[in-house]
């Protein structure tokens, strides 16, 4: 039996500890810093979610459950179940897995996140994670029959767009929200014609949920995004987490190509499917002394009355609706084995299988 040699690792002890103690967090984050004590609260309604997959690989399919809940909280007041929803099903052609539930996971999200934005009357809905991450996931490295998914899904668009659109507000007008829409030719369509499709539906969600883009916010725990001071070894978070005080700082706008020119690309790709994005703000913010800091991302500038409301509807420096979602919708692995069994499925895993050969 191997044993990890802990005395060959512990060799490099002095190195690492060095190169630990000698991070350069010296940049001035203070010149981009506005302190606030955030008492400038009103009456504000939020709405927030977080979506979930899990999956067992089986040597022939994939079986996955997804789903997303949301939650309401007015300031100062108690926390109240939204909407949720759940779906399953086999994923094939079996290409693409971890990358398609993902998605699969987000348009659940984002059905969600629309539903609340149509049927409540909220101020904002807070997004579990960086609207600018959200923006980044057409994955344009994925090939249907030798041509890139960027250049065929523009072709299906015209030709299913509005199908598809129709399908997915039957879903949220009905609650009966799935993981990917199935339209009339479905049935026609080859797997891969159906990862574009999927890939579409994400795209005209995106085109729907920008609607209300003065109403959405990003709220994220981590990030790895070095845009403020883009000559660090590492990211801002890691620089504003030295802030003591509270505060928020003042806003970059990550469409400008002179802030960050990688996500030109995105931005004129969005154009072909009528989505325009005028601003995207990237800032960060500590709510109190004792507790981390927030990337917050937006559509439109965010003033100290939002963040005093954020901070009136948080505990332990974050949204409550934002923590009581991401715990309610796990799907636990014994959760989805429980479901392959209430399926009557009971043959061994793809891992398993193979062990026996």
């Amino acid at each position: 039996m191997y044993f990890m040699d802990y005395s060959k690792l512990l060799s490099k002890k002095e190195d690492i500890c060095s190169k630990i103690k000698n991070i350069d967090f010296n940049f001035d984050y203070e010149s981009y810093w506005n302190n606030c004590d955030f008492n400038n609260h009103s009456n504000a309604v939020f709405a927030g979610g977080d979506g979930s997959f899990n999956k067992i690989d089986y040597i022939n399919y994939c079986l996955y459950i997804s789903g997303a809940v949301s939650y309401i909280q007015k300031t100062g007041g108690r926390v109240e179940e939204s909407v949720s929803s759940w779906d399953s099903n086999i994923i094939l052609p079996y290409r693409y897995v971890q990358s398609r539930l993902s998605l699969y996971m987000l348009n659940m999200e984002l059905k969600v996140a629309l539903w609340n934005l149509k049927n409540k009357d909220i101020d904002y809905y807070l997004y579990d994670g960086s609207l600018y991450s959200l923006l980044i996931q057409t994955n344009n490295k994925i090939s249907i029959n030798g041509e890139s998914l960027e250049n065929s899904i523009f072709r299906y668009y015209e030709l299913y767009g509005n199908e598809i659109k129709n399908k997915i507000f039957e879903e949220i007008d009905s609650k009966n929200i799935n993981s990917s829409v199935e339209i009339s030719n479905n049935s026609k369509f080859s797997e891969e014609e159906k990862i574009i499709h999927e890939q579409l539906e994400y795209l005209i969600l995106l085109s729907e949920i920008l609607k209300y883009r003065e109403k959405i916010v990003g709220v994220a725990k981590t990030s790895k995004m070095n845009i403020y001071f883009k000559d660090a070894l590492i990211p801002d978070l890691a620089i504003f987490s030295r802030c003591k005080n509270p505060g928020y700082s003042k806003p970059l706008d990550l469409v400008d190509e002179k802030i960050n020119k990688n996500f030109y690309k995105n931005v004129e790709y969005f154009k072909k499917f009528g989505i325009d994005l005028k601003k995207l703000n990237y800032q960060f913010l500590k709510l109190d002394n004792n507790n981390g800091t927030l990337c917050i991302t937006s559509f439109e500038e965010l003033d100290e009355d939002f963040f005093s409301n954020i901070q009136k509807i948080s505990v332990s420096g974050y949204p409550y609706i934002l923590k009581k979602s991401h715990e309610n919708v796990k799907i636990e692995k014994k959760e989805i084995e429980k479901f392959a069994k209430l399926l009557g499925i009971y043959e061994k895993t793809d891992r398993d299988s193979n062990l026996e050969y």
